[in-house]
This record gives C-alpha cells, structure tokens and sequence, in this order.
C-alpha cells in the first residue's frame, strides 16, 4: 500500500487465475469520528479480502465506519462487496448496473438470466438451428452458473444503497460527487472531486488498454454514450488526475481519450466496410468472426469469455453505426441482421 496522493491509498490486488489479473483499490480515511471510503473491493477471494484488511487496520479504518463505493459490477471490482457488507460496511452502487441480467461478463443466478440469455443468443445470431455447437457451448457454461458451480465473472448479489448522478459523497479533505460513465458498463460511476482535480474513472479510460464496450441489447445507446463521456472528460478534465483501477494514473488525458476514441473509429470503419462488401446481411456473430478473427474453437473459460466479449463489442459498433444512418437493421424471428441503407 502506498499514498497515490494525498490521503489516497492505493492497493494493487492480484488474481493469476483470471484474465484481469491486477486491480486498483483505493482508501480514504475519515476524519476522526467519520467514515472512511473505499473504491471498489477487487476479486472475490480469501487472499485479496486480507490485503484489504491489513490496510484498513495500518489506516485505523473499521468497517463499521467504512463505505464501499462499487463503480461497476464486474468480478474484480464488486467480487468481495458482499462479503464487505456482511462486516458491516455500507455499500454505496448504481443500480444501473443491475439493468440486465445477463451481458458479456455480468451474469447473474436465476431464471432471468436463461431468459436474458436466449434473447441476447438469437439476438447475435448465435442460435439452435444457425450455430448449434456455439448454442450448446453458451448453454453449457449458462448450466454451470444455474447449478452454482464456481464461475469467475458471476455478478455477486449484495446490498446496497443507490447511487445516482450528482450525488455528493464527503471523505477526509475530498468532497466527491458521482459521475456517470457510461460505456464500459451501462450504469458505470466514478467519483470527482473539482477542487483537488482528481477523478476516479474506474474502467471508462486506462493507459494502454482499450476498454470494451460491450452490450446485446438494441437502441441503448452504449458507444455513443461512450464517446459522449471521453468528450467530457477530455474538455472539462484535461488537467486532472485520472485514477483507473488499471495501469498506472492518468496525467495526460488528451492523448489517451485519442487513441481510444482512434481504436474504436477504425473498428467501426472497418465493420461498415465489411457490411458494405457484403452481398448479403450479415448477423452480428459473423461480423465478430471477420472483423476480429475469432472462431468457434473454444478450449478453455477465458476464450469463452473472449468470443463472448468480442461478439458484444461488435454488437455495440454495429448499433452505433445503425443510430448514426450508415447501416440498416432487419429483424427476423428475433435475430438482427445488418446491411447496406
């Protein structure tokens, strides 16, 4: 643990099992008598829910003065928030982040979910008649989840207390308020403090890596409201510090809101080439499979966890360029198919 800045501490967790194997998680102290905050709890394991431990104890936090401050609902931000509350701390989330049951990493337990499952499959073009070995795969993995076997990205269940836009969140010299990032997740919030120019941007920017953003559900909007959100963030907060719970702080924001935004215009350009040299309409499934290379072999949990990432990713840029008049969706008995206006 060490001062990232004043009265910020910073706790780099681990976790080699998975495919996010380092996560930021960041403590501020109260002042005497008041609570103290935590962002974000890492992978929900033994080993990390130590660490965090011992730097609560070396900062004199308990938890029943300690508030968690879950940015998004991915495993290895939100993977020990239960296990928090049970101690005693106060959740703080937005419940946006619980719009579906089922999405590229977050999956939930329960008969939602297989609904959400299907819809999202046939949806893509992922279904029993049109790509049954994917459709037995998917089904497979959906079984486990439904069985309560282990499975890495399950989105645990916790309570909380609401957080929405604009809400003011006051810990040791910091007054914060919760900003919406939407793109990386639907409900995604971060935590801004004007006076000390300083964001918690949680998964929205990262330094040498380009968040996914990634959906299966139509007209929300999520890659527009993605580079809605870098704009901002590039004109109202050039000059501030950007905490990301990966890589390293962020200083120079214009450069890397840049190459992202750059990243995600060259993917969308080169799937409306595609589409354009198409003869034919295409689903989203096998837009992923040029635009990206995947393909249906599948040997182990992360390649599943990547196709599915892929084929949602490509979902978002194909709605995109539909909100935006440069392709055309059909829709037929619940699949969508992209093509030329």
């Amino acid at each position: 643990m060490f001062e990232r800045a004043e009265g910020i501490y910073e706790i780099r967790l681990h976790n080699q099992d998975l495919g996010v194997s380092e996560v930021k998680i960041f403590l501020i102290p109260g002042k005497p008598g008041e609570r103290s905050l935590m962002i974000d709890t890492g992978f929900g394991n033994e080993e990390c829910f130590g660490r965090l431990k011992k730097g609560m104890e070396e900062l004199g936090i308990s938890f029943g003065q300690l508030d968690v401050f879950i940015t998004h609902l991915h495993h290895d931000h939100s993977g020990l928030a239960g296990v928090f509350a049970r101690e005693g701390a106060r959740i703080w989330m937005n419940p946006k982040e619980e719009h579906h049951a089922y999405d590229c990493i977050i999956q939930k337990r329960g008969l939602q979910s297989i609904q959400e499952q299907e819809q999202v499959l046939k949806r893509v073009g992922i279904t029993r008649k049109l790509e049954p070995g994917l459709w037995s795969k998917y089904n497979e993995v959906n079984k486990r989840v439904q069985q309560g076997q282990d499975w890495y990205f399950l989105a645990p269940d916790f309570p909380y207390e609401p957080v929405h836009q604009g809400d003011r969140f006051c810990y040791g010299p910091y007054a914060f308020e919760a900003v919406e990032l939407k793109g990386h997740t639907y409900g995604q919030t971060g935590l801004l403090d004007r006076e000390h120019k300083i964001l918690f941007c949680a998964d929205q920017v990262i330094d040498g890596i380009i968040p996914i953003v990634p959906t299966s559900y139509p007209d929300e909007g999520l890659l527009k409201g993605y580079f809605q959100s870098l704009q901002w963030i590039k004109e109202s907060l050039g000059d501030y510090l950007l905490l990301p719970a990966h890589k390293e702080p962020i200083t120079q924001v214009k450069r890397v809101i840049d190459r992202i935004v750059f990243s995600y215009v060259d993917k969308v350009e080169l799937m409306k080439r595609l589409i354009s040299c198409s003869r034919r309409e295409m689903t989203t499934k096998q837009v992923a499979y040029l635009a990206y290379g995947i393909q249906d072999d599948m040997e182990d949990d992360p390649d599943f966890i990547s196709h599915k990432m892929m084929i949602t990713k490509t979902f978002s840029c194909l709605e995109y360029l539909y909100g935006e008049d440069f392709i055309v969706r059909d829709e037929r008995d619940g699949t969508f198919y992209w093509g030329t206006p």
